[in-house]
């Protein structure tokens, strides 16, 4: 099953196109809004977002609408939006804008590195390595996190 975030409603909300069938909308360019929005959006945020953000919702209607345009006119008429959507992108994730939902709450971006995946042990040595499997030891600072976990 494919993600949405936004309905054919609230995309022709804020387009028109014309000659674009409500099920075209829904099936092809509502799920490809979604997946561009994921897509540039998780190096920093978790995804796929929630039904209440309404920044991942305006997003995914414009990469919805930059993909009709993409395939259905000059690349020339697709730039601005591009443009845009890029910058608002590259402003949530690097400048640490945040994204609004419904109830006007702002979720920051995570602030791990844009390629570190988090990890309950990325602050320990790793236990494979490229010695024999003999040498291979688990840290001890993380054994010691764990027992003192336990207490």
């Amino acid at each position: 099953m494919s993600v949405t975030y936004a309905t054919y409603s609230e995309y022709t909300m804020v387009y028109s196109d014309k000659g674009v069938d409500e099920a075209h909308i829904n099936s092809q360019w509502l799920p490809y809004g979604a997946l561009r929005v994921n897509e540039a959006l998780g190096a920093c945020f978790t995804v796929p977002f929630s039904s209440n953000n309404q920044s991942a919702r305006d997003l995914s209607i414009h990469f919805a609408h930059l993909g009709l345009l993409l395939r259905t006119r000059k690349q020339e008429d697709s730039q601005e939006l591009k443009d845009d959507l890029m910058s608002r992108i590259s402003d949530i994730c690097s400048l640490g804008m945040g994204m609004v939902t419904d109830s006007g709450d702002i979720l920051s971006p995570s602030t791990t590195s844009v390629n570190e995946v988090w990890s309950n042990t990325q602050g320990y040595k790793s236990v494979f390595d490229m010695r024999d499997a003999v040498c291979q030891r688990i840290d001890p600072d993380y054994i010691d996190a764990l027992n003192t976990e336990d207490v």
